[in-house]
């Protein structure tokens, strides 16, 4: 059964403020959100499916994380901790500060899951952060991300410039980022922001441009200030919780059937989306189709290109197919940046009525992120 991302998830969502210490002994509030048996404000946590992943969200310029508080309940019913800084929220925020907030509640979580008297005591996924924000929280996001090797993906909604220049670190960004945006976003116009980002940036990135999408549609209300665009809010906000969804659980999951809503056709073939993406990894078949007269095997030939910047392997996966496939080797050897690698894909013919086919898709996962990854399909045919 295909998963609606931007459904609720299997969770309540509960929310709570907690405490984040700075390294220099200063704090700030924060909101936590967490899977519970109850929806609401300091409901009983359900930790029936822990350790969980966790996100740290940054709202934007003078919006508290309230505002955000849908989206941030909706990944927590999919089994995630998200925290939202309540810092920031001053007239003139320093984003270099901010961003280091943003890291300093993924520094929280980590202090609580090795915490013995705390409620979250083994609770966190440690390994699997991610970061995600609005706007002046989105900019920041990405600053967070080139600082910190803890962060695994990026996933942001109308990111705005910041100061530092947020479009300057997006080059330093070493994991999987998409780049929500909208459309009709007059606050932080695409061509200034988030396409500079995404430009900046290097694979595996993604550039999801909500059509009509405006930059307060990614709010639950707006505000003095606010623009507005043809899309519905609650349109433009049950495209985004698909969207952040279905990334996060490709890469802080590694759950590969949420690659059609990140890089395949679920998003492809949504008319409200266009979509500019580069995930860094080719593989091509060097025949779409190979016969036989006989029953045998039939060995297909691919070549797995790595188009980033990183040495890679990949693992070869098979499915879709009836007849006994093998990939040749499963894992490839490392893959320098810009090279490639011949991977043979054994197809064992039965003896069965003529004529016959069969059809099995081929993935290339990085095993750099676990959730990147390139398909094809090899035919092959009994005479």
């Amino acid at each position: 059964m295909q998963l609606d991302y931007a459904a609720p998830g299997s969770y309540r969502a509960g929310r709570r403020r907690v405490t984040v210490r700075r390294p220099n002994n200063t704090t700030f509030t924060a909101q936590l959100y967490y899977p519970a048996t109850a929806t609401g404000d300091n409901t009983p946590y359900d930790g029936s499916g822990a350790p969980y992943p966790a996100v740290s969200f940054g709202h934007g310029f003078l919006q508290p994380p309230e505002r955000y508080r849908s989206i941030l309940e909706h990944l927590a019913s999919w089994g995630y901790f998200v925290i939202a800084t309540e810092s920031g929220l001053e007239l003139f925020p320093n984003h270099r500060t901010y961003s280091e907030d943003m890291r300093h509640c993924l520094t929280y979580l980590e202090q609580q899951n090795a915490d013995p008297a705390s409620t979250l005591f083994g609770q966190v996924s440690v390994a699997r952060f991610g970061i995600s924000g609005h706007s002046m929280g989105g900019g920041a996001s990405i600053l967070a991300a080139a600082a910190d090797s803890r962060i695994r993906a990026v996933a942001n909604l109308a990111a705005a410039e910041t100061n530092p220049s947020a479009i300057q670190a997006s080059a330093n960004v070493t994991v999987p980022h998409s780049l929500i945006s909208g459309s009709a976003d007059t606050i932080t116009p695409l061509n200034s922001n988030g396409l500079r980002m995404y430009n900046a940036g290097f694979a595996p990135k993604l550039l999801p441009v909500i059509q009509g999408g405006w930059h307060c549609g990614f709010q639950d209300t707006s505000v003095f200030g606010c623009d507005s665009g043809s899309l519905p809010r609650a349109t433009q906000l049950q495209i985004t919780r698909r969207l952040l969804t279905a990334f996060f659980e490709l890469y802080l999951r590694n759950d590969l059937r949420a690659w059609d809503w990140v890089w395949g056709e679920g998003v492809q073939r949504d008319s409200l989306l266009q979509i500019t993406a580069e995930s860094g990894v080719l593989i091509q078949p060097d025949a779409l189709t190979r016969s036989v007269v006989a029953p045998r095997v039939v060995e297909h030939r691919l070549l797995v290109r790595n188009l980033s910047r990183y040495p890679q392997q990949y693992a070869i996966l098979i499915d879709g197919n009836r007849w006994q496939t093998e990939p040749r080797p499963a894992t490839t050897p490392t893959v320098a940046p810009n090279g490639g690698v011949v991977i043979a894909v054994a197809v064992y013919v039965p003896r069965t009525r003529r004529p016959a086919q069969d059809i099995a898709r081929v993935r290339a996962v990085s095993l750099r992120d676990g959730g990147t990854l390139a398909t094809a399909s090899i035919r092959t045919l009994y005479l």
